[in-house]
């Protein structure tokens, strides 16, 4: 069960997150940090930050540094659990944390941390409608809140609300960083009302060859999307995209690289921008091509 192995271990991205938080109020920060742009009020609804849970760090490094060009910083929590920060060129990306779990299962996966104006009112609401508290919350004095929960349909996300605002929309995402988060829910109806009543989110419906696709929406933005998993076999989860220049030699890569393509670019399937594949140690991403 995700929800007893992986517990606090998935807050230790969150205390990362606040780390670059308070280093970007601070003029002590370093200087990709202070030159991160904060919004003045919590972006309720935006995912702010993503981080990997994998089981072999160096293999992660190799596979994710060849597919995207990213940087690493190896840094330490004030708790004392190491952590990974990202970097392409001078932004972060997200970051990375090492699980190792004693037997032998798979919990490699990314993780999407969402904003939420109220983290503790946000997991009773998660705990009402049937969903489990994977971890926290936990409070972090003077930076904000946090939790990690398990949604009423088993998908794994993260919540926080930050005391300094969130990194804000002055940023436009391109190739190497993630250009969007969508759920593949087992009750897509469900799902949007869950999320709508979490963050607040307004929605845009679109039909699309293979059923409605849902867009959720805040301060006019389009945050995320829900959608229909296409079968049962698929458990619920929410689906991290990265954007690619060339969506054909970054799967191609992949593969190279020693991930699995489990959905290959094709016409018939979002105007083949798409492919989702799977990193050497099992967690599943999305490639999007994506041009300016």
């Amino acid at each position: 069960d995700v929800v007893n192995k992986i517990n606090s271990r998935l807050l230790f991205p969150v205390l990362a997150l606040a780390l670059v938080v308070v280093a970007a109020c601070s003029s002590s920060g370093g200087s990709r940090f202070a030159d991160l742009p904060l919004s003045d009020e919590p972006l309720t609804g935006k995912f702010i930050w993503h981080d990997l849970i994998t089981d072999d760090l160096d293999q992660a490094k190799r596979f994710y540094g060849g597919l995207f060009g990213w940087s690493f910083e190896d840094t330490t929590h004030p708790n004392g659990g190491d952590y990974t920060l990202i970097t392409l060129g001078d932004q972060y990306v997200g970051g990375i944390v090492q699980l190792a779990d004693p037997d032998g299962a798979d919990y490699s996966r990314w993780l999407g941390y969402l904003s939420v104006r109220d983290v503790d009112r946000a997991v009773e609401f998660n705990r009402a409608q049937g969903g489990m508290v994977a971890a926290g919350p936990i409070d972090l004095p003077g930076i904000g809140r946090a939790a990690a929960i398990q949604d009423p349909q088993t998908a794994v996300v993260g919540l926080f609300s930050s005391d300094h605002g969130d990194p804000d929309d002055s940023l436009d995402p391109g190739p190497g960083q993630v250009v969007w988060s969508e759920m593949l829910a087992s009750d897509d109806e469900a799902a949007v009302g869950f999320y709508t009543s979490l963050a607040g989110y307004e929605t845009v419906d679109e039909q699309r060859a293979r059923g409605v696709y849902h867009q959720l929406v805040s301060q006019g933005r389009k945050r995320a999307g829900v959608m229909q998993r296409p079968t049962e076999d698929v458990k619920p989860f929410w689906l991290t995209h990265f954007g690619v220049a060339d969506l054909a030699q970054a799967t191609k890569l992949t593969e190279e690289l020693g991930g699995s393509v489990l959905l290959a670019p094709d016409a018939g399937f979002r105007n083949g921008l798409l492919a989702v594949v799977v990193d050497p140690n099992g967690a599943i991403l999305a490639l999007h091509q994506w041009t300016d």
